[in-house]
């Protein structure tokens, strides 16, 4: 199974990212200052990308896909 959420590269100066708009895709970034990492994924077509936290950090991402009728 391939991972959806990829690791985004953070710029150890000022802690910052850089990520461009994807036309024709939405795009979730989890920045977790908790941890000193960022990440992506790409949004389902149909249904929820839930972010859970646990004590304030992110812990993983669910994906609940569906299709419309």
């Amino acid at each position: 199974m391939q991972k959806r959420l990829t690791e985004i590269e953070i710029n150890n100066q000022d802690m910052s990212i850089s990520q461009k708009i994807e036309p024709g895709r939405v795009l979730v970034l989890v920045l977790d200052g908790n941890k000193g990492k960022a990440f992506k994924c790409e949004a389902v077509l149909h249904g929820l990308t839930i972010v859970e936290t646990t004590s304030g950090k992110s812990k993983r991402v669910t994906f609940e896909e569906s299709e419309l009728c």
